[in-house]
C-alpha cells in the first residue's frame, strides 16, 4: 500500500498500525535528513519550508516520531550508504569532526534490521540486473515483516520501492514529498 496523504481521522485506524513495529527509513530520507541537520546546526542556515528537511520533519511530526529514533530502522547496507555519502560529501570540510558528532547519535539512536545475504541475493533480478543495496535490504526487510504477518511502514520518496511494495498489505510506504505536498 502506498500513502501521499494523511488526514487526522485516518492516523489512529489506518496508520498507526503500521508504524507499531517501527518506519524503515530509505537512504534517500537520510541522505536529506543528515544534510538538512548539517545546514540547521552546524552551518546555522534556515531552510525553506519546502526543502526536502522540512518536508521530512513535517512528516516525522505528522506520524509522532520525532525524537523517536529508537522507532526508526535503518539496514547495514543503508548504514554503509550513509557513511560513504558523509565521507565523500563532508570529508573535505574543516569542521567534519563536528558533523560525524552531530550525525552518529542519530544513527545510534536508530534500530538495525539484519539482512541475510541469501535473502539479499534473491531480490536481484538477473534478467534486469540492478544492485542498489539500499532498496534490496528495504525489500527483504518489508519481505520479512509481511511473511510474518506484521505490519510495518516505509518513508521514501523512491517511485521504485513504491512500486514495488503498493500491493504488499502489511507494509505501508509513505512518500514523505507527497504527505508534505498535500500539508500545504
Amino acid at each position: 500500500m502506498t500513502l501521499d496523504n494523511i488526514r487526522s481521522e485516518d492516523y489512529d485506524n489506518y496508520i498507526s498500525p503500521f508504524l507499531r513495529n517501527g518506519l524503515i527509513v530509505d537512504t534517500c530520507v537520510l541522505y536529506e535528513l543528515i544534510d538538512g541537520l548539517i545546514k540547521t546546526r552546524i552551518g546555522k542556515k534556515k531552510l525553506d519550508r519546502l526543502s526536502d528537511f522540512e518536508q521530512i520533519t513535517a512528516v516525522f511530526d505528522l506520524i509522532h516520531v520525532t525524537q523517536q529514533w529508537h522507532k526508526l530502522y535503518v539496514t547495514p547496507h543503508i548504514l554503509t550508504e550513509i557513511c560513504t555519502h558523509l565521507e565523500n560529501k563532508y570529508n573535505g570540510r574543516q569542521d567534519y569532526k563536528k558533523i560525524i558528532e552531530e550525525v552518529f547519535p542519530l544513527l545510534e539512536g536508530m534500530s538495525e534490521y539484519h539482512v541475510k545475504k541469501e535473502d539479499f541475493c534473491k531480490q536481484i533480478d538477473k534478467d534486469q540486473p540492478v544492485i542498489q543495496s539500499g532498496d534490496i535490504s528495504i525489500y527483504v526487510t518489508a519481505d520479512d515483516f509481511s511473511a510474518k504477518k506484521e505490519k510495518v511502514a516505509i518513508l521514501t520518496k523512491d517511485g521504485g520501492i513504491k512500486k514495488r511494495m503498493k500491493d504488499l498489505p502489511y507494509v505501508l510506504v509513505m512518500d514523505y514529498q507527497a504527505i508534505a505536498y498535500n500539508l500545504v
